[in-house]
């Protein structure tokens, strides 16, 4: 069964410089027909032209075509606002086996940036991707996309590179589906829960969303892991995720685990409801307590299935009347991804939200909150919105716990 846990991530790990070897600075003249064959490219895909885009390919690497299918077959039919890629200049040689065996010697590869962005992305979203270009009878042709120089880190991949992909907007949502994922079951939650949100979301968070979010749901684990640029195995137990997009990192998106299919529709929909809370607040971005983060999502995404509570409530209510109460809030630590009891500490995080609420008021909750994503600690935040010090709300908090766990 996998945890119904939503995350934010706020690491952007730069592109990696590609390892020494052979390379060259293209002359001004080969730049500029590379950025001609590559704007071509963009044009062509954007106009529906597919015979247009074929002529700009090389078969001389007979798997290439096929790959080459996929990427117009995906570009051609996104809803995108904005694509354009950017190349650098360096030429970087291909391996031996590659230009001697398969392009020949004009071969090289280069490295670009690809920008492009969606319906409900704040601003533009950037990835770093190799092309291998061929030269020949004074013709410029693209010859492949798998030649990239090795690097130390690995960095998110857009998920349209990565397999076929289907996506659709309704009612605020655009959503990117790969292979296997049902288009229709995904748009339909998507866009219900967003509707609750938008109704649950409190306010006096300060926040300028605009209402809209975009999920990225890919075919497999592996295409789940480079989506979001993490190690193999890192995310595995994670529904969704809420990141940075991209190299540049300004755009918020919601990326969520092939695996969560296997959950039920109401279930989904809750971990959708929650993510969508992190787009809503950037949570990325915010310096306040992750405690603070996860639990206002828990918080808002609960409120609308009434008598739902945060996986892990009960378990935690039993360690209280067994143990004692928790001696402070959870701590960043404790929500690390494949951290052990991850689910306690999301309801405990759950809990402390309900308690801020229900003690005192939604709009206070709000305006905590406010306080902590501004960058004030949470001691400074409690005095300023509840009038006593941090220890003394924990102390109110562990004492609330108490009394939920007689019943």
């Amino acid at each position: 069964m996998l945890p119904l846990l939503g995350c934010s991530a706020s690491a952007v790990e730069p592109a990696a410089a590609p390892s020494a070897t052979q390379s060259t600075t293209s002359s001004n003249s080969r730049q500029g027909l590379t950025r001609a064959t590559v704007d071509a490219l963009v044009k062509t895909a954007r106009a529906d032209d597919r015979a247009g885009f074929y002529r700009l390919i090389s078969d001389r690497d007979p798997s290439f075509p096929d790959r080459a299918r996929l990427l117009y077959d995906n570009l051609s039919t996104l809803p995108l606002t904005r694509l354009q890629i950017r190349m650098e200049p360096t030429e970087f040689a291909l391996t031996d086996a590659r230009r001697k065996v398969v392009l020949g010697p004009s071969a090289w590869a280069q490295r670009g940036v690809v920008i492009w962005r969606l319906p409900g992305d704040g601003t533009e979203v950037e990835h770093v991707i190799w092309l291998t270009f061929l030269e020949a009878a004074g013709e410029l042709k693209l010859a492949g996309t798998s030649d990239e120089q090795s690097g130390k880190s690995k960095v998110q991949q857009p998920s349209w590179w990565l397999g076929p992909i289907a996506a659709r907007e309704r009612s605020g949502v655009t959503l990117l589906a790969g292979s296997g994922q049902s288009l229709d079951r995904w748009t339909k939650l998507a866009a219900a829960a967003l509707a609750n949100v938008r109704q649950e979301l409190p306010a006096g968070l300060g926040i300028p969303w605009n209402g809209e979010v975009v999920i990225e749901v890919p075919a497999t684990q592996r295409d789940f892991e480079s989506v979001l640029g993490k190690p193999a195995g890192d995310y595995s137990s994670i529904a969704a995720v809420t990141h940075h997009a991209g190299a540049s990192g300004a755009a918020i998106r919601i990326v969520a685990n092939p695996k969560a299919a296997q959950l039920s529709s109401k279930a989904l929909q809750t971990v959708l409801e929650h993510e969508m809370v992190h787009v809503a607040t950037r949570s990325p971005d915010s310096p306040a307590p992750i405690w603070a983060e996860e639990g206002l999502a828990e918080w808002v995404s609960l409120r609308a299935h009434q008598g739902q509570r945060s996986e892990g409530t009960d378990e935690v209510l039993i360690r209280v009347r067994s143990d004692g109460a928790p001696s402070s809030f959870p701590t960043d630590r404790q929500f690390q991804a494949g951290a052990r009891n991850l689910h306690l500490a999301y309801a405990e995080a759950w809990l402390a939200c309900r308690f801020i609420a229900d003690r005192y008021s939604e709009a206070q909750l709000a305006r905590f909150y406010a306080q902590l994503k501004d960058g004030r600690s949470v001691d400074e935040a409690t005095r300023s919105t509840f009038g006593l010090s941090g220890t003394a709300l924990t102390t109110q908090w562990r004492e609330y716990l108490d009394q939920l766990a007689r019943y």
